[in-house]
């Protein structure tokens, strides 16, 4: 199982780095064709802009995997290790908590936008904003994963 996720979470961050990569080129390209040729990429912008959504929401959940968001150290630093243990699982369920409220709340947008279409590239809306949802799901599954590695005993030598 611990190799599933490793592959899991390898994809995830390949798909970010391919979704950076494309905003990169079309970036690039948008300067390009403006410098030189002294034509606008009417759709450059908008698919940055969405690209961005899509990293974002993907990226939360790879931080936090990683550790990486920003934290305050005063009070865990005073806890003893079994109270710092309690508080970090705290710290996961609040994260499901708000995934779960993420996902109903982007639920309740998608049917407001799935009759809507972008105006540059004509993409469904509901498509755009769909990283949000998988996101929140992305990050409940860290977060289980954490919370099982914080009940499964320690192994012993």
């Amino acid at each position: 199982m611990t190799r599933f996720w490793a592959v899991f979470d390898r994809a995830i961050e390949m798909l970010i780095f391919v979704i950076f990569l494309g905003i990169v080129i079309v970036g690039t390209m948008q300067v390009c064709n403006r410098f030189f040729l002294n034509l606008s990429l009417s759709w450059s912008e908008e698919l940055q802009r969405y690209g961005q959504i899509w990293i974002v929401f993907l990226g939360i959940p790879v931080a936090y995997r990683h550790s990486v968001h920003i934290g305050m150290e005063m009070l865990t630093d005073r806890l003893v290790d079994r109270g710092r243990a309690i508080f970090f699982a705290l710290v996961d369920l609040l994260w499901i908590v708000l995934a779960v409220a993420l996902i109903l709340g982007t639920a309740r947008l998608a049917q407001f936008l799935q009759f809507q279409k972008s105006p540059g590239l004509g993409l469904p809306m509901h498509l755009v904003y769909g990283a949000i949802p998988l996101g929140s799901a992305y990050m409940i599954i860290i977060a289980l994963r954490r919370l099982v590695a914080f009940w499964r005993p320690a192994p012993t030598l």
